[in-house]
């Protein structure tokens, strides 16, 4: 063996070369198969899915390309349209404005290029004064700044329930930009604004709706709450008890609070002048979650309250206006409706005692005289006349003859049957909860 190893050692030794070598091929080979493999498939699967996209309508495929951007854009669009409604009831106001504006060598400028410069201006600080200041220079870059001012104003006096003046209407400009109303963290700039809207509000209800408490005239605020520095400064001419009322504590009053409290005076404002156009008799109470809104994806949601009285047509019709407001960039939500009867008629037929009770009660009111006037010593209280004492016997007996009369008659034919003894004078009380949602606005 050794002998023939060693006569053959060229022989072996190139042999075992070609072992190797034919292993390594057949490895080689062997990976080349699988990837080829996993290509062929690679290839059947994607040639499914291009067959099923070929089915698919419109088939994404270069003739359809123009038309799926032109539904893309679509689709923006719509969505936008669908947003406007939610929170921008000055957006009117603000294309009017810009439609009049010109820059000082009398070019016009796009809403959208506007905003763009004014937040730009506007965010170079975060001071208040400065922001002032800037907002000041920024205006005098258009020439005819007053005047757009002015078609502003008389849109925005139709879109908001705020009384608008020369005080106000930079902050209500402001707002309508996307500014936060903070109010310069001032406590007196916000019992300005506050006092500014509840006068309007009660100008609005004047000889309209009625308020069954002093609390309901503070619409769920309480202007104790606001530090008493600010209160002191703020307070005259406001009438007596007008610092107290509503609901509020001092930790709703943080300046970081501002905005929001503003919102919810707009809010409230709003759903105070459509109410005059219901019809409602009074406002009981005005009641809000919290001072924060609900955050629901990139909506705010504000929560309400608010408990009135009326006929059932008047807080039907109430509801139908508050529903039919996205028409003006407002959106309410009305979750439920409590009602309640004012006087329960119907226990007077369970127990006729009580409406014996109650109608001594308003005979006695009806008997009971006037307050005299003052006369001198000695002079006679004024006696009935001759004529004066006829016509009243005779309408006693012609009332005695009547009753005698439908005695006989069956109790069909008497007068007053079918006449309704139930929810006689129509009144309830509602107590209406009410949400009010708008696109959320981080602000600048």
């Amino acid at each position: 063996m050794n002998r023939f190893v060693k006569n053959n050692l060229v022989l072996i030794i190139v042999l075992g070369i070609s072992l190797v070598a034919t292993i390594g091929l057949l490895v080689w080979t062997t990976m080349q198969y699988l990837q080829m493999w996993r290509y062929i498939t690679q290839t059947e699967n994607l040639r499914e899915e291009i067959a099923n996209l070929i089915k698919k309508t419109p088939a994404p495929v270069e003739g359809n390309i123009p038309l799926i951007e032109t539904d893309r854009k679509l689709y923006e669009r719509v969505a936008a349209q669908i947003r406007k409604p939610f929170g921008h009831p000055l957006q009117p106001a603000l294309e009017q404005f810009i439609s009049v504006l010109r820059r000082t060598d009398g070019e016009k400028v796009t809403l959208e290029k506007f905003k763009e410069e004014f937040t730009a201006e506007w965010t170079k600080n975060d001071k208040f004064a400065e922001q002032e200041l800037n907002y000041s220079l920024f205006k005098r870059n258009f020439r005819n700044w007053d005047e757009a001012m002015r078609v502003f104003r008389s849109v925005a006096e139709k879109a908001t329930a705020e009384p608008i003046n020369d005080g106000n209407i930079d902050e209500v400009f402001q707002c309508a930009m996307g500014v936060q109303r903070k109010l310069g963290g001032k406590p007196e700039n916000l019992l300005r604004m506050m006092t500014n809207f509840r006068n309007g509000m009660l100008e609005l209800t004047k000889d309209k709706i009625q308020f069954d408490s002093e609390e309901a005239t503070f619409f769920s605020f309480s202007f104790e709450g606001i530090e008493s520095g600010a209160a002191s400064s703020g307070s005259s001419g406001m009438g007596p008890g007008v610092m107290g009322g509503g609901e509020g504590s001092q930790n709703d009053y943080q300046t970081d609070n501002y905005p929001m409290i503003a919102q919810h005076w707009e809010i409230l404002s709003d759903i105070v002048k459509r109410s005059t156009e219901s019809g409602i008799t009074s406002f009981v109470s005005f009641r809000k979650r919290a001072v924060q809104p609900e955050k629901t994806g990139s909506f705010d949601v504000y929560h309400y309250s608010i408990e009135v009285t009326g006929t059932m047509e008047s807080i039907r019709k109430l509801v139908g206006i508050l529903d039919q407001a996205y028409h003006d960039n407002r959106v309410y939500v009305v979750r439920s409706i409590f009602l309640y009867q004012l006087e329960d008629d119907a226990l007077l037929l369970v127990k006729p005692e009580l409406a014996l009770e109650k109608e001594a009660v308003e005979g006695r009111q009806m008997a009971m005289p006037e307050m005299p006037r003052t006369r001198r010593r000695g002079s006679a209280a004024p006696r009935e006349s001759a004529e004066e004492r006829q016509a009243r016997e005779m309408e006693e007996r012609q009332a005695q003859e009547i009753a005698e009369r439908e005695k006989s008659l069956p109790y069909y034919h008497r007068s007053g049957y079918g006449v309704p003894v139930v929810g006689k004078n129509g009144l309830v009380r509602a107590i209406i909860d009410v949400e009010y949602i708008m696109e959320s606005g981080s602000g600048i």
